[in-house]
C-alpha cells in the first residue's frame, strides 16, 4: 500500500518560499559580515588611538583629530552619495529579467562610477594637500597642517573603494566590503603605530608624530582598494555580467549618469553638511574656549580629550545599526519599486522599531558606565576628564541610530533630497549651540557634546517626519516606551553591580560583569513586557 500521508517536514518547497528563504539568508549573512567587520574596524581604531592617546596625551591627539575632521569632510563630499546611488541603480538593474540587458546595464554603471570616483578622488587629494596650511589656520592650530596633508593619498584610494562598495552592495554582495574594511582598518592601525613609533624614536614634535600616525590611513586605504579590485572578476561572473554579441537595449550611459547624480547629489549634500558641521565644530570649539577665558594649550588639551575618548566611544554602538541599514537598502528599494506597499511598510516600520531596541540600552549603559568603560582602555586621569563628556554625548546614540535608519528608508524610496533639509537644520543648531555654549566659562567644553546631541535630535525628528509623510511608515509608541523602560532599569542594575563588586575584584572584571548583567536584565524585561515582538515581526516579514 502506497503511503499517501504528507511528509512530516512541513517546510514549503514552493518558489515563493525558496525566494523568501534566499532573501532572509542573504540579508542576515550580509548583516553578519558587516557587523563583524564594523566591530573589528572599530576595535582596530581603538587599538590605534588608545596607545597614541596614552603616549601623546590629549594635546598630541588634538592634531590627529583636527586633521581627521578635515579629511572626513572631503571623504564625505567625494564618497557619500555615489555609493548609495550606485547601490540603488544596481539593485534595480539586477531585477531585470532579460540577462543581456541586465549585464549591459551593470557594466555601464560600473564604468561610470569608477570614472567619476577616480576623478573626484584625484581632485580632492590635490585640494587637501595644497590647502592644508589654510585649514590648519582656520582651526586655530597651524601645526596641524602636516597631519592634514598626510591624509591626501588615503582620499584618492578610498574613493575607488567606495565606488566598488556601492556597486557590490547593489548586487547584495557585502562580503568584499567587509573584508576590505577589516584589512584597511588593520593596516591603518599597524602602520599608524609603526610610523608613530618611528617618529617618537626620532624625537619629533607632537604635531609631526600625529602626521606620521595618520599616514597609516593611506596604506590601509591602498590595501583596501586592492582587495576590492581583486573581487571584481568573481562578483561579475556571479552576477552574470559578460560581454554579449547581441546589442541589447538598456538605458544609455547618459541616462545612468543623470540618475546617479540625481540620487547622489542630495545624499552627498546631506552627508557633507554633517561632516562640514564637524569640521566647523573643530574650528569653533578651540577658538570659543579661548574666547571664554581658557588658555590656548588647555583648550587644545580639552578638545583632544573629547575627540580622542568620548567621540570614539559614542560612535561604537551604531556599528550594530549601520550593517542593517546597508543590507536593507536593496530590499526596501525592491519592495518599493514593485509597489508592494504592505511589505514595504512592514520592513520600514519594524526596522525603525528594531533600531530603538538596539540603540536605547546602548545609550543608557554608555551614559551610566561612562568612566568605567573609558578606564578599560585609557589612563585613569584621561578617563576622569572624558567620562562626564561621554555621559552627556551618549544620549545622542538614540538619535544617531534613528537618523541612520530613516536615511536608509528615504534613500531607498527615492526621497534622498529630504534628509538634506534635516541635516542643514541640525548643522545650524549645532553651530549656534556650540558657538554660544563653549564660550560660557561654566560650560566650556561641555558645549560640544550638548550641541552634538541637539544636532542629532533635530535631524532624527525631521527625518522621522519625512518618513511618515512620504512613505506612511511610522514608529509605534510602544516601540519607544518599552525599550526605554527596560534601558533605564538595566542601567541602574549596571551601576549597582559595579559599585557592589568594585571593592572585591579588578576594575576590568567588574565593568564587564556589570555590562553583562545589564544586557541580561534588559532582555528579560523586554521579554516579560512583550518588547521583543517587533523583532519577531521583523523576521517574519522576510517570509511573506
Amino acid at each position: 500500500m502506497v503511503d499517501t500521508a504528507k511528509p512530516k517536514n512541513k517546510i514549503s518547497k514552493t518558489p515563493k518560499a525558496r525566494a523568501a528563504h534566499s532573501v532572509l539568508a542573504t540579508f542576515f549573512s550580509g548583516v553578519f559580515f558587516l557587523t563583524l567587520s564594523n566591530f573589528l574596524t572599530k576595535l582596530c581604531g581603538l587599538f590605534l588611538k588608545v596607545p597614541l592617546t596614552n603616549t601623546l596625551g590629549d594635546s598630541g591627539m588634538a592634531y590627529f583629530n583636527l586633521a581627521y575632521a578635515v579629511y572626513k569632510w572631503f571623504y564625505m563630499i567625494s564618497t557619500a552619495g555615489l555609493p548609495v546611488a550606485a547601490a540603488v541603480l544596481c539593485a534595480e538593474c539586477a531585477a531585470e529579467k532579460d540577462p543581456i540587458i541586465r549585464s549591459a546595464s551593470l557594466l555601464r554603471i560600473r564604468r561610470i562610477i569608477l570614472s567619476l570616483f577616480s576623478l573626484l578622488g584625484l581632485i580632492g587629494a590635490l585640494i587637501i594637500f595644497f590647502a592644508s596650511p589654510l585649514f590648519a589656520h582656520l582651526q586655530g592650530a597651524p601645526y596641524a597642517a602636516a597631519a592634514i596633508a598626510a591624509t591626501a593619498p588615503a582620499l584618492f584610494c578610498i574613493c575607488i573603494v567606495s565606488a566598488l562598495r556601492g556597486y557590490y552592495q547593489g548586487l547584495s554582495e557585502l562580503l568584499p566590503a567587509s573584508i576590505s574594511q577589516v584589512v584597511e582598518a588593520g593596516a591603518k592601525m599597524g602602520f599608524g603605530l609603526l610610523f608613530a613609533a618611528y617618529a617618537t624614536q626620532k624625537g619629533l614634535p607632537l604635531y609631526l608624530i600625529a602626521a606620521y600616525a595618520i599616514g597609516g590611513l593611506g596604506v590601509g586605504s591602498f590595501l583596501g582598494m586592492l582587495i576590492m579590485l581583486a573581487f571584481l572578476p568573481r562578483i561579475s561572473k556571479k552576477a552574470g555580467i559578460i560581454a554579449h554579441t547581441r546589442q541589447p537595449k538598456p538605458q544609455t550611459e547618459e541616462h545612468f549618469a543623470k540618475r546617479l547624480w540625481r540620487i547622489a547629489i542630495p545624499v552627498t549634500l546631506a552627508a557633507s553638511v554633517l561632516s562640514l558641521s564637524d569640521m566647523l565644530d573643530s574650528m569653533t570649539v578651540i577658538r570659543r574656549l579661548i574666547y571664554g577665558g581658557i588658555d590656548s594649550s588647555e583648550a587644545l588639551r580639552l578638545y583632544g580629550n573629547y575627540t580622542a575618548l568620548a567621540v570614539p566611544m559614542f560612535n561604537l554602538p551604531p556599528i550594530l545599526i549601520y550593517p542593517v541599514t546597508t543590507a536593507l537598502i536593496p530590499i526596501l528599494t525592491s519592495t518599493f519599486t514593485k509597489a508592494n506597499k504592505a511589505e514595504f511598510h512592514a520592513f520600514a516600520k519594524t526596522a525603525l522599531s528594531v533600531t530603538m531596541l538596539i540603540a536605547m540600552p546602548c545609550a543608557a549603559g554608555m551614559s551610566a558606565l561612562s568612566e568605567p568603560i573609558l578606564r578599560l582602555f585609557f589612563r585613569a586621569d584621561l578617563a576622569a576628564t572624558g567620562a562626564p563628556l561621554l555621559r552627556v554625548l551618549a544620549l545622542g546614540i538614540v538619535f544617531l541610530s534613528l537618523l541612520a535608519m530613516s536615511n536608509a528608508i528615504l534613500q531607498a524610496t527615492g526621497y534622498a533630497k529630504l534628509p538634506v533639509y534635516a541635516m542643514i537644520a541640525g548643522a545650524v543648531v549645532k553651530f549656534i549651540a556650540s558657538f554660544i555654549l563653549c564660550a560660557i566659562p561654566e560650560i566650556n567644553i561641555y558645549g560640544s557634546p550638548i550641541s552634538t546631541v541637539l544636532c542629532y535630535a533635530v535631524m532624527a525628528i525631521c527625518n522621522l517626519i519625512f518618513v511618515i509623510w512620504k512613505t506612511k511608515a511610522n514608529l509605534s509608541v510602544s516601540a519607544c516606551i518599552k525599550p526605554a523602560l527596560a534601558s533605564v532599569v538595566c542601567a541602574l542594575c549596571a551601576l549597582c553591580v559595579y559599585h557592589l563588586l568594585l571593592p572585591h575584584a579588578a576594575h576590568s572584571i567588574v565593568t564587564l560583569t556589570a555590562i553583562g548583567v545589564a544586557a541580561i536584565v534588559y532582555l528579560l524585561i523586554l521579554w516579560g513586557i512583550g518588547g521583543l515582538r517587533e523583532l519577531q515581526i521583523f523576521l517574519r516579514t522576510f517570509k511573506k
